[in-house]
C-alpha cells in the first residue's frame, strides 16, 4: 500500500509556502547569486535532464532509449512507464525529445532538508542536489519530450526551516528564493527565449508545486501579468498545491482587485469541446481524497479561502482536455514515479526523495514510471463553508495506492503531480498545439 505519512512539524512546509509575499525583502547579510545556477538548463555541460540547447538528447543512449542522470550521484534512469491496467503490466518506452517547440520553465517544491548552501551568506550559490533532480523528474519528466526544460536551482526555505518556524512561531524567509528564481527566469528571456531557427519568442510554460508554485506565482505575477511583451509567450502555468487565490465570478483580477494573484493571467476555462484547448492561462489545484460528503475541515492546509468573493484555483486537467465541465468526475491518468526513478535501495527505498516521502511506498518497477489509467477519478469540488469557500480536486478510487478516504491536512500534497500526471502531459501537448496555431 501507498501512504503517505508526513510529519506533522512539516504541515507547515507546505502551508506558510502557499504564498511569497510581494514586497519581501532579500535576508541582511545576503546578495543575489552572481548568476543563475541551474539544474537542468538545455545545453549546458552534463545537462541532468539530457537535453541540448535544441532540446534533443544530449547523450545518445544505445538503442534510441532516453536517460537521465543525477548531478552528485553515478548511475542514470529511465522514464519508460510499466502500465498496470486489469491484473496486467506493459512496458510503454519513453518517446526521445526531438527539438521540442516549446519551454518549460519549473520550479521545484520544498525538497532540501537543510539549507544549500549550508551558509547562506553572501552570493554563495547552492551546490548540485540529487533530491531537486529527483523530484524534476518525477513530477514533469515525461515532459521533457514536449519541452525543452529550464529548472533553477535556488535558495529555498529548507525544511529544518519549517520545523524551526512551528516550534517558535515565525514564518520562514522565502525571499532569497523567490530572488533566484526571478533572476534565474530573467536570464532565461534574455538569453534562451528567442529561438536560434525562427529568431521569434518560444512558447514557455510555467510550472511550479508547493514552495515552488508560490514563487512561480511571484514570477508570473512580477514579470508576466499584464506585460504586454512577455504575457502572449505564455502557453499556459500549471501551478499545483500553492493556494492561488481567484474570482469566484470572473476569470482574474480585471487590474484592481487586490485579493487575486493575477490580474490579467486568466484561469483555464472550456465551455465544450468544441470550444479550443485555453492558452496563456492558469491552471491548478490540490488534491484531496475525502471521504464522501465532507469538505477539508477549518485547519486543512489547502484549498480554502476566507477571502470574500475568492476561492483558491481548481482545474480539473482532465476534463480541461475533454472540455467537461469543471466539476465533471472525470478518469484520471496517473503516473506514479518508481523506487528505481529516484535511486531507492533498500536501506533508502525513496532514494533522493527520502525527507519527503516519509512513509510513502513506491512502486518496485524496473521503469521510471508506473502508469494506473483510470485507476482513479476525480473532480473539482466548489463548497460554501463557515468563513469562506473550499475548493479541490476530489479523488476517488485508488485505495491501494493511497490509502482510504481520509479527512483534512495535507490531503495528497505530495501526490499532485502524479495523480494526473499523463492529463498534465497531455494537456501541455494539446495547449502548445494551440499556442503554435495562433501564435505563427
Amino acid at each position: 500500500m501507498r501512504k503517505s505519512v508526513i510529519l506533522l512539524a512539516l504541515t507547515a512546509v507546505f502551508g506558510l509556502a502557499a504564498a511569497v509575499p510581494a514586497n519581501a525583502a532579500t535576508p541582511p547579510g545576503t546578495a543575489p547569486l552572481d548568476h543563475p545556477v541551474w539544474v537542468c538548463l538545455p545545453g549546458m555541460a552534463a545537462n541532468p535532464c539530457n537535453q541540448n540547447l535544441a532540446g534533443d538528447p544530449q547523450v545518445a543512449t544505445p538503442g534510441g532509449s532516453f536517460t537521465v542522470g543525477y548531478p552528485a550521484s553515478p548511475g542514470r534512469v529511465t522514464f519508460d512507464t510499466t502500465r498496470v491496467e486489469s491484473g496486467a503490466s506493459v512496458v510503454e518506452p519513453f518517446e526521445p525529445p526531438a527539438a521540442p517547440p516549446v519551454d518549460c520553465f519549473f520550479v521545484y517544491p520544498t525538497v532540501d532538508l537543510l539549507s544549500n548552501p549550508a551558509l547562506q551568506i553572501g552570493s554563495l550559490p547552492p551546490g548540485p542536489d540529487d533530491a531537486a533532480a529527483a523530484v524534476t523528474y518525477a513530477q514533469i519528466g515525461p515532459l521533457l519530450s514536449h519541452c525543452r526544460v529550464f529548472v533553477p536551482a535556488y535558495r529555498q526555505a529548507p525544511l529544518a526551516a519549517h520545523i524551526v518556524s512551528v516550534l517558535t512561531g515565525t514564518a520562514p524567509d522565502y525571499a532569497l528564493g523567490l530572488e533566484d528564481v526571478e533572476q534565474a527566469w530573467d536570464t532565461y528571456w534574455r538569453d534562451y527565449n528567442i529561438d536560434p531557427v525562427t529568431h521569434r519568442r518560444r512558447g514557455v510554460v510555467v510550472i511550479g508545486h508547493s514552495q515552488g508554485a508560490a514563487d512561480a506565482a511571484s514570477l508570473l505575477r512580477d514579470r508576466v501579468d499584464g506585460h504586454p511583451d512577455v504575457q502572449p509567450s505564455l502557453v499556459s502555468a500549471l501551478l499545483l498545491g500553492g493556494n492561488v487565490q481567484v474570482p469566484i465570478d470572473r476569470p482574474d483580477g480585471g487590474g484592481s482587485d487586490p485579493n487575486a494573484a493575477f490580474q490579467y493571467l486568466p484561469v483555464c476555462a472550456r465551455a465544450s469541446a468544441e470550444v479550443p484547448v485555453p492558452i496563456g492561462c492558469v491552471a491548478g489545484y490540490s488534491s484531496y481524497k475525502q471521504p464522501a460528503g465532507t469538505v477539508p475541515p477549518p485547519g486543512s492546509t489547502f484549498g480554502l479561502s476566507s477571502t470574500p468573493g475568492h476561492r483558491i484555483l481548481c482545474t480539473n486537467p482532465a476534463a480541461l482536455l475533454t472540455g467537461a465541465a469543471p466539476e465533471a468526475t472525470t478518469p484520471l491518468d496517473t503516473r506514479l514515479p518508481t523506487r528505481t526513478l529516484v535511486q531507492g535501495n533498500a536501506l533508502l527505498p525513496n532514494g533522493h526523495l527520502t525527507a519527503v516521502l516519509l512513509g510513502t511506498s513506491l512502486p518496485t518497477f524496473p521503469t521510471g514510471f508506473a502508469r494506473y489509467p483510470g485507476e482513479f477519478s476525480g473532480a473539482c469540488e466548489f463548497r460554501t463553508v463557515p468563513g469562506g469557500t473550499a475548493s479541490w480536486l476530489q479523488l476517488s478510487g485508488g485505495d491501494s495506492l493511497v490509502g482510504p478516504p481520509s479527512s483534512g491536512g495535507l490531503g495528497l500534497h505530495v501526490d499532485d503531480f502524479s495523480l494526473t500526471l499523463g492529463d498534465l502531459t497531455a494537456l501541455v501537448d494539446a495547449q502548445t498545439a494551440q499556442w503554435e496555431a495562433v501564435s505563427r
